[in-house]
């Protein structure tokens, strides 16, 4: 079933099933993020962060998501594997989500 906001997708982490929204690769150019940093908070398309990623800095992680329109979109409808938030590293860690800047740290500093 699509949507204005992607498509409704089932997802669950170690047996819980869930129902949300998931943001598809169609959205990604429409969705601005803001992505909290040590020394500013910066905005920035949510395609321009799955591309480039934290690099090596553990604690950048998306804080907010909006369309371009100002449409505030839920988190939980960007793959948990953008994140960058310390469940997001733990599963990739565990090998139960892909890690698409390449594996994280082994320990969170």
């Amino acid at each position: 079933m699509l949507t204005q906001l992607g498509h409704l997708a089932k997802s669950g982490v170690l047996g819980e099933t869930t129902w949300g929204f998931m943001l598809t690769p169609a959205d990604y150019d429409d969705i601005i993020v803001t992505v909290a940093h040590p020394q500013a908070d910066i905005e920035t398309t949510l395609r321009c962060w799955i591309e480039t990623g934290p690099g090596p800095r553990p604690f950048v992680t998306i804080t907010a998501a909006r369309r371009r329109n100002g449409e505030v979109v839920p988190l939980d409808a960007i793959p948990l594997q953008y994140h960058n938030s310390p469940e997001s590293r733990r599963l990739q860690r565990l090998g139960l989500l892909p890690a698409p800047w390449g594996p994280p740290p082994g320990r969170e500093p």
